[in-house]
């Protein structure tokens, strides 16, 4: 698990560039990602609260943390496989995690200047590394060792 930790310092330059690409605001892109998530998987909506403000600004600063600890991402395992713990309290399922992924990278390309294939194979690597994370916090979470 910790070999997937260390990205190529072509993936990270290519993630560090886009992230500075950012056409919008924050609370733009965190918006429009929560509208086009539920667009495509309304059944999800359900599991926020009304207001998203707060929920989108926790987004995009963690979008935030995990572009600036691209060299050390091991420090974030911990963090990051206790949230998987705390979405599975909130009733999310494995497979959600595709589907949050793939409109999260939409999202992105439609954001960032100039975005590309390198772009998209770049993030969608960072998003594979997250997600398989906080599914390994879930399944400890599900099924703690006895």
């Amino acid at each position: 698990r910790g070999m997937r930790a260390m990205f190529e310092d072509a993936v990270k330059q290519q993630v560090l560039s886009s992230a500075l690409r950012l056409r919008t605001a924050s609370s733009t892109l965190t918006r429009d990602f929560y509208a086009r998530l539920f667009t495509s998987a309304p059944e999800l909506r359900a599991m926020f609260p009304e207001d998203l403000r707060p929920q989108a600004e926790k987004l995009f600063d963690m979008i935030l943390v995990l572009v600036q600890s691209l060299d050390h991402l091991q420090m974030l395992v911990t963090e990051l496989e206790a949230l998987g713990a705390r979405h599975l309290d909130y009733g999310v399922t494995e497979e959600q995690y595709a589907v949050v992924g793939s409109v999260l990278l939409d999202t992105l390309a439609d954001h960032v200047a100039d975005w590309d294939e390198a772009d998209r194979a770049a993030w969608a690597q960072l998003v594979d590394y997250v997600s398989d994370l906080m599914i390994t916090g879930a399944r400890d979470h599900a099924s703690p060792a006895a």
